[in-house]
């Protein structure tokens, strides 16, 4: 059985399409979209003069209603910004209230969820390929609907759920405290409770399939910017230094239930492998500001994982 894996699209259309095409295109059985799907901005878009105006990535950017602003619009999605038409007095009206802003910001990733859905339903179903999605610590808890509404798309939170050959896949979004705190970060206890609970519901956990969002620490796969005290990321003679900030509690779990694969994500610099005993731990890396999908091919046979290689399109 063939497997495609993909994490950390962050709110890109464009590497989600991927993500959805790349199950006819690799020929696989099933595909696993790992955590933080949603995006981190709003770009708003104020009507002026029969034209849009807004700044974009640093730039002003400019577009007549129509074409020219779809076109925009498509631009701003393809990179994981989620565009906002308003008015000067709209636009006025939300940015000076933080409450609104929220509301808004919901809004707009649990459209777009919404769609990602709809798309993977349609296109995924017809081809009778199975499609797994879960949350990550960057995600707000109102998409959980959105993707458990999904028609062919299984939601995996706090889930196991079975491949197509049988392999169950035990699943966890949430993610040690990162200085963010974002919505899904919980303490290393909390974390290790919840990785517990899903794996208790495996027949096999020696078996199966860690669908873990933050990866197990200080394996190689789980290294970030060192930050400051003013979270700024410090840089010495050799480059940005980098530091381990993966989950213990997930080291843990794996080195004491010997999973045949892991799957993780959160660190988007660390695309590699680590084996954690006889547990091949995998991080595919994320490139998704730049349309990017960075992903992993794993093919399972007889209860082993035969191979695996990482892909990049």
């Amino acid at each position: 059985m063939r497997l495609f894996y993909a994490t950390d699209v962050h709110g890109s259309t464009r590497c989600f399409t991927k993500f959805v095409n790349a199950a006819a295109f690799y020929g696989v059985d099933a595909v696993l979209l790992g955590g933080d799907i949603t995006g981190k901005a709003i770009v708003p878009l104020v009507a002026e003069s029969g034209r849009y105006q807004g700044h974009f990535l640093g730039e002003p950017v400019s577009a007549e209603e129509g074409e020219e602003l779809e076109a925009l619009e498509k631009k701003i999605a393809a990179t994981g910004y989620y565009a906002w038409r308003s008015t000067a007095d709209e636009e006025a009206e939300v940015s000076s209230d933080p409450a609104k802003q929220h509301d808004l910001f919901i809004r707009l990733i649990v459209e777009r969820v919404e769609q990602w859905m709809a798309l993977a339903d349609e296109r995924l179903e017809a081809q009778g390929i199975p499609c797994y999605v879960n949350a990550g610590n960057d995600d707000p808890p109102e998409i959980d609907a959105a993707i458990e509404a999904a028609r062919w798309v299984e939601y995996l939170e706090g889930r196991v759920v079975e491949l197509p050959d049988g392999t169950q896949v035990a699943s966890c979004g949430y993610a040690n405290m990162t200085p963010w705190a974002c919505p899904r970060d919980v303490e290393e206890p909390e974390l290790a409770r919840r990785l517990e609970d899903v794996i208790a519901k495996l027949d096999d956990p020696a078996q199966s399939i860690f669908n873990f969002h933050c990866p197990p620490y200080g394996t190689g796969i789980d290294a970030g910017p060192k930050l400051g005290e003013d979270f700024r990321v410090t840089a010495g003679a050799g480059g940005v230094e980098m530091v381990p900030v993966g989950s213990r509690a997930c080291r843990a779990a794996i080195e004491e239930h010997q999973p045949l694969l892991g799957l993780h994500g959160h660190l988007h610099e660390s695309r590699g492998t680590h084996m954690l005993g006889r547990t091949l731990c995998v991080n595919p890396g994320s490139e998704y500001t730049e349309g990017v999908l960075r992903g992993a091919l794993v093919e399972l046979k007889k209860s082993k994982v035969k191979s695996h290689q990482f892909t990049a399109g």
